[in-house]
């Protein structure tokens, strides 16, 4: 559930402006509703003859905006598993599966029968023909037609039910995806080595995959005044082969090796391997190390995605402050533009208000011109399990360092601003439109669209530590059990585009330096009990947005956050199990990052993908096996 809609009148007239009174068989009349004040304020200007105005207003008389789904799944898993002789195995499978989703979301309106109602008089020449010359009408014959129901904009709950019903326009979303996969695989001993035998297995498989995105007819025109997003569609197809083999050096030492080969419709051949050794140092200690090169194809929505509109927050635009001189390359920029250019006329400097900053649309485009993305990673560690001195007790320590080229990702809005005006690449300009003079509250030379597509980028990296500790043992009549995973996030950066500088995440919203989880259980007899504690560790805002107000990076962040949840289950029988629990047991909020901020989510003034958005909740369920 997300705040009523803020509907504004350049949601319904293309100037932006609003008639308030009208031509009407020759005679001039006014809108039915619009307050002397008002009315006595207004001009004509647009030059059609008739006095006009501007509005802007939350639509709390139509409702909250929400949406309901309901999902349907159905899978279908078949397989055949045997040995060939003493040695070899072998299996093979079909799978198929399909998803739907219906959705309705609620508080939005039908922008054509919105303009209808606001376009209503005081039926003083009996338009209707009811002998009622009092009553405000809409002056459509048409929409009259259809109970057209007058829209009264002014004042605080101020439409009438029968308006909200006309206006009122339920969006609907209908998905589907569908995969179909058969494979099979042999897995056996090849020979052996004086260190023992060589394993190998070995397979195939076959995947067709399908999704389907479609809004209803409104939503994909954005004419029920929310994003327009047209419908998605695609599909493709993937062959792969696979070996793998584990090798037994010496005595105490292992190699494991792989490689798989795959053919797609959509970007042709690929290929993924790793290599990996295993030394048993001793018993209570092992090393390990792999080398990885890893593919990924792109998605159907990233292939496919036709222009979609979105509302993106947490830019800076980089002619504020802008004046009529100075201000070097980005200066030269801003004041190129028409519109930028009016505004520091009329203000001094470049300047922007509320209206502006959350007025910023634009589309994201799919690319079926993108390619694999590449990566190359290296992972070194080592297990502990000293059973002589803490029976129980396994230690796991290990570093990654993991490098992706050609990585798939919408260009970032911020990086498009910052090269157009500035930043020595101004074809990126090109995805940028700004209002050429003032438009309702919004001011001109304002950003009303920025324009995005995914793209094979110039890169993504990350690299870490991950230790993880496990301990159970023996406590009382029970069985206690307790696992400690940490992750220090030593770097972490993404490139936008091959040759761009690259942008530094680790340590920001989203990518703390330090988390943690920490699960502490025990078990007796029939009943199992298990407490889970999460830690999310400080984190700053986006150094790029804090830039844009002259704030060097780490100057400006939130805290940590640790979250509790508990789950209780007892198992009635060998087949049947009970279970109750709570997430975020102590109900710990969220820290606030305000909408229109870097790492904000729509609707929850946080970063719901972080960090929990809802709340304490409680559950309660069995399980059966039969």
């Amino acid at each position: 559930e997300l705040e009523p809609f803020p509907f504004a009148s350049d949601d319904i007239y293309a100037n932006g402006r609003v008639p308030i009174e009208f031509d009407v068989n020759g005679e001039m009349l006014r809108n039915a509703f619009v307050p002397d004040d008002i009315y006595n304020a207004a001009t004509d200007t647009d030059g059609d003859g008739a006095r006009d105005i501007f509005f802007a207003k939350r639509l709390s008389d139509v409702g909250n905006r929400g949406a309901r789904a309901e999902r349907d799944t159905f899978r279908l898993a078949v397989g055949f598993q045997g040995e060939i002789n003493d040695s070899w195995f072998y299996d093979t499978y079909y799978v198929y599966g399909k998803t739907k989703e219906s959705q309705v979301s609620g508080g939005l309106v039908n922008v054509q029968s919105f303009r209808q109602g606001l376009e209503a008089v005081i039926d003083s020449q009996d338009l209707d023909a009811d002998g009622i010359t009092d009553e405000a009408i809409c002056i459509d014959a048409t929409a009259r037609g259809f109970n057209c129901a007058p829209v009264n904009i002014y004042g605080f709950n101020s439409l009438s039910q029968g308006a909200i019903d006309f206006v009122s326009a339920p969006s609907t979303l209908s998905t589907s995806v569908e995969q179909e996969i058969i494979g099979g695989n042999v897995s056996g001993d090849l020979f052996e080595l004086p260190a023992g035998m060589v394993g190998i297995a070995a397979g195939f498989e076959y995947r067709e995959e399908f999704s389907r995105s479609e809004f209803d007819a409104l939503q994909q025109a954005g004419l029920n005044a929310g994003n327009a997003i047209p419908a998605t569609e695609g599909s493709f197809d993937v062959t792969e082969y696979y070996v793998e083999a584990n090798i037994p050096v010496l005595d105490a030492v292992t190699m494991n090796a792989a490689v798989r080969l795959s053919d797609y419709s959509t970007v042709g051949n690929t290929e993924s391997w790793n290599v990996g050794v295993d030394w048993e140092v001793m018993d209570s200690l092992r090393l390990r190390a792999t080398r990885a090169r890893s593919t990924r194809a792109p998605n159907i929505d990233e292939l496919f995605s036709p222009p979609s509109q979105t509302f993106p927050s947490g830019l800076n635009d980089p002619c504020i402050g802008v004046t009529n001189s100075g201000g070097g390359a980005v200066g030269d920029a801003c004041r190129a533009d028409a519109g930028v250019a009016n505004n520091i006329a009329s203000n001094g400097e470049f300047t922007l208000n509320q209206s502006d900053l959350q007025g910023i649309s634009g589309f994201n485009r799919g690319n079926p011109d993108l390619k694999e993305e590449v990566g190359d990673s290296v992972t070194v560690g080592v297990v502990f399990t000293p059973e002589e001195l803490i029976s129980g007790l396994d230690v796991t320590l290990d570093y990654f360092d993991i490098e992706i080229t050609d990585a798939i990702v919408s260009t970032p809005r911020q990086f498009i601003l910052d090269q157009c005006y500035g930043g020595g690449d101004d074809s990126f300009c090109s995805f940028i439109t700004r209002r050429s003079g003032p438009s309702g509250n919004n001011s001109a030379g304002s950003l009303e669209f920025i324009d995005s597509g995914v793209s094979n980028s110039g890169g993504l990296g990350t690299e870490g530590v991950d230790l993880t500790l496990t301990y159970s043992a023996d406590i009382g009549p029970g069985a206690f059990r307790t696992r400690l995973a940490y992750t220090y996030l030593i770097d972490g950066y993404t490139i936008p585009l091959p040759g761009a500088d690259k942008d530094e995440f680790a340590g920001e919203i989203g990518a703390s330096e330090h988390k943690a989880n920490w699960n502490l259980g025990y078990k007796l007899d029939d009943f199992d009990f298990n407490w889970s504690m999460t830690y999310i560790g400080a984190a700053d805002f986006d150094d790029q947005f804090l830039s844009g107000f002259g704030i060097p990076a780490g100057g400006v962040g939130i805290g940590s956050v640790t979250y509790h949840d508990v789950q209780a289950s007892y198992h009635i029988s060998d087949t049947v199990e009970l279970y109750a629990g709570a997430n975020n047991l102590f109900d710990k909020e969220p820290p606030r990052i305000l909408s229109g901020v870097s790492g904000s989510s729509t609707g929850t003034e946080t970063d719901a993908g972080t960090y929990d958005p809802i709340g304490q909740t409680f559950y309660i369920g069995f399980r059966s096996k039969f």
